[in-house]
Parts: C-alpha cells; sequence; structure tokens
C-alpha cells in the first residue's frame, strides 16, 4: 500500500479523545478513520472527474454555479449536486473560492484509480462506493444534460448489485450505522426483561436489523421489518430471519412511510422502538413521518434514527451526498427555516426541533456529534434517540 498523507495518528488520536462515551468510543477504531478519509480523497477524486467530463472545471479567471448552469444548458434541478462537486474540492484545497466564484487551487486532485485501488486494498466491504462513484463519472454527461435522472441512472436494474454490497454490514463505512444503532438500541432494553418490541422502517436490505438482531439476541422479542421496495425487502426478509433468536417473534411488511402507517397495518402504541437506518432524512414530508413514528410507540418507547448527522455549526458537505445528492428523492424534500433548513442530513438542532414539535421532547444523540466534530470535523456518525412520556 502507498504511504498515505491520510490519516495522520494525530487526528485518529483526536477523534477518539473528542468521543466521551467509553462504549461508543470503543465503535470507531482506527481502520473506521483509515477508510473514511481515503474515501473522502476518493469523492474529492471523483468530483474533479466529473467537472472536468462536463467541462466545468474553473480556468484562472473563475467560474460560478450559475454560469456552469448557463454555458453548458444544465436544468436548475442539476445545480444541487454541481454546487456541491464545487464546495468539495474548495475544502479539499483544489479549488478556492470568493465571491461565488470558483478558482483552481494550490492543491492538485488526487488520482480516482490510484485512491480507488487503496481503498479496494485497505476495506474490501468498501471497494463497491468506488463501483457507484465510477457509475456518476461516466454517465455524468447524461444527467447534467437532463437526459436522464440520478434515480434512473444508479438504480437502474443492472445496478441493484452494487447497491445490495453498499448497504451490507460487510462495507465499514455504511455499517458504522447500524453499529451505533444498534448500540442505541441496546441502551432501552428492560433491565428486567419482557416485552421488547421494535418496529423498523425503510430496513432496505435488512443489514440493520441483521445486527440489531445479533447484538440483542433474545432481549428482542418481537420485531416488525418493513421495506418498500419490493427487491430489497426480499433480501431482507432472508437476512432477518437468519439473525433472530429462536424466541423472537419476526414479522414483515410493505409499509410506505409517506402514507398513513395505520391504514398499512401499524398499530399505534404497539412498539417499544420505532426503528430506522438512512431513511427519513429522505421524507418528502419529514413531520408527517416522525409524527406517523410517534404515534406507533407505546408509552415511553423511543424513535431512533440512525443514519449521518449533519454538525450544527459547519456548513460544509459530507461526502456520502456525492452519491445520493444525484437522486432527486434526497433532494426534493420540503423544508423549513428551524426544523429542516436544506434537503439531505439533519443536524443535532434540527433533529431535535423536528422531534419537539411531533411531541418527543427528550431528544438525545449519540455520540454528540456537535462536540466531536469541534476536535474532528469529518465526524458525521450518530444515533438520534426521541422518547415518548410515559414510564422511566
Amino acid at each position: 500500500m502507498s504511504n498515505l498523507e491520510h490519516p495522520k495518528a494525530e487526528e485518529f488520536a483526536k477523534l477518539r479523545a473528542a468521543i466521551a462515551d467509553e462504549r461508543v468510543r470503543e465503535l470507531f477504531p482506527f481502520r473506521f478513520l483509515a477508510a473514511n478519509e481515503n474515501f473522502s480523497r476518493l469523492v474529492d477524486a471523483t468530483a474533479h472527474r466529473i467537472l472536468s467530463s462536463i467541462g466545468a472545471l474553473p480556468a484562472t479567471d473563475g467560474i460560478s454555479v450559475q454560469q456552469a448552469k448557463k454555458d453548458l444548458s444544465i436544468p436548475w434541478r442539476r445545480t444541487i449536486p454541481l454546487k456541491f462537486l464545487y464546495e468539495k474540492l474548495t475544502i479539499a484545497g483544489v479549488f478556492e473560492q470568493e465571491g461565488g466564484r470558483y478558482y483552481p487551487g494550490a492543491l492538485k486532485e488526487p488520482d480516482f484509480d490510484t485512491v480507488a485501488a487503496e481503498l479496494a486494498e485497505r476495506e474490501p466491504g468498501v471497494a463497491v462506493a468506488a463501483d457507484i462513484l465510477r457509475t456518476l463519472v461516466d454517465e455524468a454527461k447524461t444527467f447534467f444534460s437532463g437526459e436522464a435522472t440520478g434515480d434512473e441512472i444508479l438504480f437502474a436494474p443492472d445496478k441493484l448489485p452494487l447497491w445490495l454490497k453498499y448497504f451490507s454490514n460487510d462495507n465499514l463505512l455504511y455499517a458504522i450505522n447500524n453499529t451505533v444503532g444498534a448500540e442505541a438500541i441496546s441502551r432501552l432494553v428492560p433491565e428486567g426483561g419482557g416485552p421488547f418490541e421494535i418496529l423498523e422502517i425503510g430496513g432496505g436490505c435488512g443489514s440493520a436489523a441483521e445486527h440489531v438482531l445479533r447484538t440483542l439476541g433474545p432481549a428482542v422479542t418481537r420485531y416488525r421489518f418493513t421495506e418498500v421496495a419490493e427487491t430489497f425487502a426480499r433480501h431482507g426478509e432472508r437476512a432477518v430471519a437468519a439473525a433472530a433468536a429462536p424466541s423472537t417473534v419476526i414479522e414483515s411488511a410493505r409499509v410506505d412511510m409517506t402514507a398513513p402507517w395505520e391504514a398499512q397495518g401499524v398499530e399505534p402504541g404497539t412498539f417499544d422502538v420505532v426503528y430506522s437506518v438512512n431513511c427519513f432524512h429522505v421524507a418528502p414530508d419529514l413531520d408527517f413521518v416522525i409524527g406517523e413514528a410517534a404515534k406507533a410507540l407505546k408509552p415511553g418507547g423511543t424513535v431512533v434514527v440512525s443514519e449521518c448527522v449533519r454538525p450544527t455549526k459547519l456548513s460544509r458537505p459530507i461526502h456520502a451526498e456525492i452519491i445520493f445528492d444525484f437522486l432527486d428523492s434526497f433532494t426534493d424534500v420540503a423544508t423549513d427555516p428551524v426544523r429542516r433548513p436544506t434537503h439531505g442530513f439533519l443536524t443535532p438542532s434540527a433533529w431535535r426541533a423536528t422531534f419537539t414539535a411531533a411531541g418527543l421532547p427528550k431528544v438525545t444523540v449519540l455520540p454528540d456529534v456537535d462536540q466531536i466534530a469541534e476536535q474532528y470535523p469529518d465526524f458525521v456518525v450518530g444515533a438520534v434517540l426521541a422518547r415518548a412520556e410515559g414510564q422511566e
């Protein structure tokens, strides 16, 4: 393996020191930081390749998003990922930004193939991310010309095997959300035993359920796995069945979180935990979805959302967003100045405001993403727990 500039040992020490909760700290080994830094460099390389392929790299006199949109006849909806590409490369030092214009910076962009090979060598399970990023590069002209949507490109039938690998516990950078989510749920198990019933919304390929069920074993008395996409649901159902303890009652259903849940068989007041990993942030109307989740809880129950969490004070792109900013389902959402200022991943303050508005004011972010980001700005992993009123 080549001698990488990142990750640096002092950065790892800084990250570890910033995680106050010892049990959570142990969930983030050095290999996570190494893969995270490697992937961030791969995103920089991808962003540069995409801009080069569509003729949108800045010259010495600079370029703005609006100029690129006009000169290249880019549909206005495509300016969201376009802006991400410029901003990410500015953070990396490859570009400089002044007055809304982007200029060539002091640093050279990473080489895509070199960084992808390093990532595959370091973490084979994460290598699938490079294949998805290659798809964005290969189809950049098609996307930015408006000939096809990001959903049509990334979720074409021949791309589905990539997503089955991506949404997997073998993919360290995705699985970390499952790991943190399982840790959060483990803290909600009744000390004296008894019923502990979980409803998962948007279970996808089943990796989150798999992690929870293998972690908690028979402590979970009932697990209801739901997913609306048939291909993912079938895969997820097999994973859930294989991971569950013999005593755990497993149920499965197709639940569309954007429609009333009770009409889809989710009875109000029946679950100790409503759980979702990397799903709620794509809700077109997040207030509605959180309201439905709150209705499904027993008194004292908890909604647990595990996904990327954007640090409140940092106005900067999250590298995982390069993939999802190309999807209309990620960007076409209702916003609110306080509860949901932008599309995509929410800040801790936005999550608190959203849950409070839904009648769930007891909100905890595990770990404290904002505190950690003061020392390590690229830390964006967290579980948000919002507890209903009721028994303690």
